[in-house]
């Protein structure tokens, strides 16, 4: 079996996908299957050798810890000493990267959540560690799934003569592939969207969670170096190549575009943070209350240190303290003042499907929009590029998400906006950049499910 060859984004999903959303079945708002979605894949783990791992930490950054113990951990984050070698590491990035953290005992509901958001909570993308070959390169000599289940490693792929072990040598990647059957079940042929996005905020997450253990990732782009990494197991036109991080080497190898001189922002108590988030109930509709001021300020220190650098964040503010409601540029480390005023109106003028506004506009605290420079990338990477700036942008829509968290608000990503719209009101360079992501904001009501956190 060889590296999938067959582009899984044509150009006109751009069209389709993002301007038009022709692509959405009309069975979605019954819940009902989409018309000729393929069948998901069943047989996504092997029956083969499995590796349990360690019971994942409840605190990613211990509060109380004697003064040797706190030295050491600074000097591990300081010099990069932490790999994937320990097991306790492994386990942690793991599972509060992709792991089950809530439990919904709702009847009908969707029961079992992810660190990240999910469309319908259909969890298309799969996390695996990748072990190069002794020979070099990013040749796989053995690859391991997780499974966020049974918080366990599955043996998917090794070289002939064993299995190397899981912690040996330096430096590991994390590969994220996407099945789409999975969510075009009920999405169709809208999927490969949906499906991009997620990896993204799954990239995003693996980055964030291995900043808070002291490990050093280099999030690559590059599709030479992922086709190479999921050589020989992978099926073709099954499970998609999506993106890569590599983990646990200061000189880490391969082509990339991310923001590595800086130091991520990580919250403070950040698994208990990441057990919190959440995307709200079925329908979005927050409490009128205003967001603290602090939370536009961990905004703008997150978004300075998102994986990736090439995208731009418009905050439309409606009510957070000591802040006048208008339209806002995040630049660096600060907003900048685009427009003052109510933005309600240009809210639902954006946020528009189908002739009816997509969620309350007029309770939400604010309403971020991530743009990429989607003409330039094209002219770069052809239909690639729908993946790359996907993943761009999603890893930064998972920061928004986990600051909301930080500050008990609720991100809910909604793909129910007009993109020919939203560049127009927001001023965007025309015919070059495009509207990815548009994450609302807000306090969320107690919804009528009761959900539980998953704690091993």
């Amino acid at each position: 079996m060889t590296a999938p060859t067959r582009d899984p984004f044509p150009l006109d999903l751009w069209s389709e996908a993002v301007y038009s959303r022709r692509s959405i079945p009309a069975t979605l708002a019954t819940g009902a299957s989409a018309p000729g979605a393929p069948e998901p894949d069943p047989a996504v783990l092997p029956d083969g050798r499995r590796l349990p791992l360690a019971p994942p930490p409840l605190r990613l950054q211990p509060a109380h810890q004697g003064q040797h113990q706190r030295q050491r951990q600074d000097q591990r984050q300081q010099t990069g000493n932490v790999d994937l070698a320990d097991p306790s590491v492994l386990a942690a990035l793991l599972h509060y990267s992709c792991g089950l953290l809530q439990h919904d005992l709702t009847p009908g509901g969707w029961p079992l959540h992810r660190a990240v958001a999910s469309a319908r909570c259909r969890y298309p993308s799969e996390l695996s560690l990748v072990v190069p070959a002794a020979a070099g390169g990013h040749r796989p000599g053995a690859v391991y799934r997780f499974d966020p289940l049974h918080h366990q490693l599955a043996l998917v792929h090794h070289e002939m003569g064993g299995a190397p072990a899981v912690g040996a040598g330096t430096a590991r990647f994390l590969v994220i592939t996407s099945r789409f059957a999975r969510t075009a079940q009920l999405y169709g042929d809208y999927a490969p969207r949906l499906c991009a996005q997620e990896a993204g905020m799954l990239l995003g997450a693996v980055h964030l969670v291995a900043a808070a253990l002291g490990l050093r990732t280099r999030p690559g782009l590059d599709r030479e170096t992922l086709l190479e990494l999921c050589a020989g197991w992978t099926p073709d036109g099954v499970e998609h190549p999506m993106g890569y991080l590599e983990v646990g080497n200061a000189q880490a190898s391969g082509r990339s575009t991310a923001v590595e001189a800086r130091l991520p922002w990580v919250p403070p108590d950040a698994a208990a943070v990441l057990r919190a988030r959440h995307s709200g109930a079925a329908i979005f509709d927050p409490e009128p209350v205003a967001a603290p001021r602090a939370l536009l300020d961990d905004l703008g220190a997150a978004l300075a240190t998102a994986p990736f650098a090439d995208f731009s964040c418009h905050l439309l503010v409606r009510q957070v303290a000591d802040t006048p409601p208008g339209h806002y540029v995040h630049t660096g480390e600060r907003l900048q003042s685009v427009r003052d005023g109510d933005p309600v109106p240009m809210l639902e003028q954006i946020g528009q499907t189908e002739g009816r506004v997509s969620l309350n506009f007029r309770s939400v605290a604010c309403t971020a929009y991530l743009a990429v420079r989607r003409a330039t990338a094209v002219a770069r990477f052809g239909a690639d590029a729908f993946r790359q700036v996907h993943l761009v942008a999603g890893a930064a829509a998972h920061l928004i998400c986990v600051v909301a968290a930080r500050h008990g608000l609720t991100a809910r990503v909604h793909n129910g906006y007009d993109a020919a719209t939203a560049e127009r009101l927001l001023a965007l360079t025309q015919d070059e950049e495009t509207v990815l992501f548009q994450v609302a904001i807000g306090a969320a009501k107690p919804a009528a499910g009761f959900r539980l956190p998953v704690v091993f």
